[in-house]
């Protein structure tokens, strides 16, 4: 994942968990938030989290964000032809809320089910954006 598509901006990911839309889809609870497009920036940005809460490990939280990255980057493009149609921008941050560690498979289903309804969001949102992150 290119740098411009990572979420860093500590300013951005408060903003995002303050103000942004959720929706959780099981393993995932993902906060997203849809900006009108920019030049500067990437039409996505992503930020994955494996709770140290849930698992001790680094093992086993650097396994889980490197199966979600992954199937997002296999998945991403359907979501990113969406953006670029509608003009916009999304920050998304997927936060993995299930206790037991998930095969890549089925990461990879529900990454894909996920993505498919922000994509659904994306269309529906037309003009108006569901919440703007700055």
């Amino acid at each position: 994942m290119p740098k411009s598509e990572r979420l860093c901006s500590r300013k951005q990911i408060a903003a995002l968990l303050d103000k942004g839309t959720v929706l959780f889809h099981f393993p995932f609870k993902i906060f997203f938030a849809i900006a009108p497009a920019s030049d500067e920036t990437s039409c996505c940005q992503i930020l994955v989290n494996a709770p140290k809460r849930s698992f001790k490990r680094a093992v086993a939280r650097n396994l889980l964000k490197r199966r979600m990255r992954e199937a997002f980057r296999k998945n991403k493009t359907n979501l990113y032809d969406t953006l670029q149609s509608q003009n916009k921008t999304i920050v998304l941050f997927f936060h993995y809320v299930s206790p037991d560690i998930l095969t890549y498979e089925q990461l990879e289903s529900a990454i894909q089910k996920a993505l498919a309804k922000l994509v659904e969001i994306v269309a529906k949102s037309g003009d108006n954006a569901a919440c703007s992150v700055d």
